[in-house]
């Protein structure tokens, strides 16, 4: 098992949630609730917004997400509700070793959806903590509601799929009618595990943006995210994000908070 940077790191004795809160606050980069009243990609852009989604992780989930299980044999994972814990203004996506030993997936993750929110344009960040393991997928992002999809265009929106220790990567995909990809790979000069990042897309009619720290890296047309779309976190052992060490028990992937806005 390597250990990277200062991250926090979890261990089997900590699974319930008083242990996890400490441990979530290991490495003292703690996420910090925004301040500014528009963000500052918003300020920027100019117009009216409004805000139209906001999670603080102070208290119960269950509001406005959903846990999910996702056993695909693609990955190195399976996502479970276990690997979801929340504590001390945070939220956290726990990787452990799969306790069925028999598994063809040997790890857990994590993975939550939006109960009943769903918007289409406008404008979406969140921080998070990467997990501090090579391997390890790393995401927030939205997803088209099947039920309100127009000429059966359904589509991703990947905000961030960032992978230890420095890559940002974004992506527009459509997967049907006909599969479409646009992606771009930005590079962080530092560990994105060591500390609290913002993640940004604003997604307008012509167009879709994407921000680091409230900086543009990324944009591209918009041909086909015409419909409202759900937000996801989640995280995942998989090959498309590195070679793993064989060991990523007790790494997290954190979010401090997510936040919607739409053009008023």
């Amino acid at each position: 098992m390597t250990h990277h940077g200062h991250g926090p790191r979890f261990t089997r004795r900590a699974l319930h949630l008083s242990a996890l809160g400490g441990l979530l606050h290991a490495s003292g980069a703690q996420a910090r609730r925004p301040t500014e009243h528009l963000p500052k990609v918003l300020s920027a852009k100019g117009g009216r917004w409004d805000l139209s989604f906001e999670e603080y992780f102070l208290s119960s989930m269950n509001d406005q997400w959903r846990t999910y299980t996702d056993r695909n044999s693609d990955h190195e994972s399976e996502r479970r509700p276990e690997s979801v814990v929340q504590a001390n203004e945070e939220l956290g996506l726990q990787l452990r070793r799969n306790p069925d030993r028999n598994a063809r997936q040997p790890w857990i993750a994590g993975y939550v959806r939006t109960k009943n929110f769903r918007q289409q344009y406008g404008y979406f960040e969140c921080e998070m903590r990467i997990a501090n393991e090579q391997g390890v997928n790393n995401a927030f992002w939205l997803m088209s509601d099947r039920a309100t999809e127009k000429n059966g265009q359904r589509f991703e929106l990947d905000i961030v799929e960032a992978h230890f220790p420095n890559a940002v990567q974004t992506h527009v995909r459509q997967w049907a009618p006909e599969k479409k990809i646009l992606s771009s790979t930005f590079r962080y000069g530092g560990n994105l595990a060591e500390r609290f990042h913002r993640y940004g897309m604003l997604w307008l009619q012509d167009s879709i943006s994407f921000y680091f720290d409230d900086q543009e890296i990324f944009r591209t047309e918009n041909d086909f995210a015409h419909s409202p779309a759900e937000i996801r976190l989640s995280n995942v052992v998989a090959k498309f994000a590195g070679r793993n060490d064989g060991d990523v028990e007790g790494a997290a992937t954190s979010y401090g908070w997510v936040r919607a806005y739409r053009a008023a």
